[in-house]
């Protein structure tokens, strides 16, 4: 059975996609539609708008849908995988070779503050489709990148040198020692194929949250939102289980989530861990509109560099220079 697309119907604000069983069926939508749109002052753009079959594939919001052929593993002789565009790849490219050339003469620690946010954002919103390759051959490109980088850099320098200096096993997680980075402060490049693929997964059934029965399937099923935070804001909901300590509800309810500090730092010697909450913002105006402090103090510490990953890597770097000397 074929199926067919008509592509995106925007106008003004108006997006949206129709599979149909059949071309007349397409066709007889897009009717229905442009009809539809007539009265309300709205056209369907010419340019934006098409039928093709799903053996073609077609883009959408930055992923290319497509059928492909694989007698052996389904029953129908086809597969509909999701990646990302090329358009979408060319994209990220063009972005990161930007900013390569804005960063250059500029210190490592400017070089990795421009690109990990972006290379963080790209790899978290495509890591749900079939991505794993394309993950890698950014990789391998940025790889030449940071070559030709360091080259720029220290072109009187020998590769060796420049490995030395540049080049280790800055995530402590990983036997990784082609991993970019600066060995001063353990901060390093990341890589897209660090991100793991995660399929989104559908709601069971008629499982509806108001159902108390299913309240542990729903309470696991929000804890799973955690990995889209960062490794501090993890680390902290693994020790509270997904519960906020001011309200005791489940931390993952698209609320806004903020670190609360129990004692400020000037009481502190060292930041740790038990010293940090993690809660929602509306919980966290609560707590301090029963104590005298304010909650622009946990904002300003906030800014502050967590006991995170880089901050493990940055003391294991010095202990290794200590034992060298």
């Amino acid at each position: 059975m074929h199926s067919f697309k008509g592509r995106e119907l925007q106008q003004c604000g108006f997006l949206t996609r129709r599979f149909c069983e059949t071309k007349e069926d397409a066709e007889r939508v897009q009717d229905i539609l442009a009809q539809w749109l007539k009265p309300r002052g709205l056209t369907l753009s010419p340019e934006k708008t098409r039928i093709v079959h799903l053996t073609e594939g077609f883009d959408f919001l930055g992923f290319h849908v497509r059928h492909y052929p694989a007698p052996q593993t389904a029953r129908s002789g086809w597969k509909l995988l999701m990646k990302p565009s090329k358009q979408s790849v060319q994209e990220i490219r063009g972005k990161l070779k930007g900013l390569w050339k804005k960063v250059q003469g500029t210190n490592v620690q400017t070089v990795l503050a421009k690109l990990n946010p972006v290379i963080r954002g790209w790899a978290t919103y495509f890591r749900t489709v079939v991505a794993k390759e394309i993950f890698g051959k950014l990789d391998a490109w940025m790889f030449l990148k940071t070559i030709r980088s360091t080259k720029r850099m220290h072109p009187n320098k020998s590769v060796s040198w420049q490995r030395r200096k540049y080049w280790g096993r800055f995530n402590l997680d990983r036997q990784d020692f082609s991993t970019f980075g600066d060995k001063q402060t353990g901060a390093y490049l990341l890589k897209f194929h660090w991100f793991p693929i995660e399929r989104h997964t559908l709601v069971k059934g008629r499982a509806s949250p108001d159902d108390p029965r299913l309240k542990d399937y729903w309470t696991k099923r929000q804890a799973a939102k955690a990995g889209d935070l960062t490794f501090s804001k993890q680390k902290l909901s693994k020790r509270q289980k997904g519960r906020c300590p001011q309200c005791f509800e489940s931390l993952f309810n698209d609320e806004e989530l903020q670190i609360h500090h129990r004692v400020t730092w000037s009481q502190e010697s060292k930041p740790s861990y038990d010293n940090l909450v993690l809660v929602h913002a509306l919980c966290h105006q609560q707590i301090h509109a029963g104590t005298p402090r304010k909650i622009s103090d946990c904002q300003q510490h906030n800014d502050r560099k967590l006991p995170t990953e880089e901050s493990r890597t940055t003391e294991w770097f010095k202990q290794e220079s200590q034992e060298e000397s």
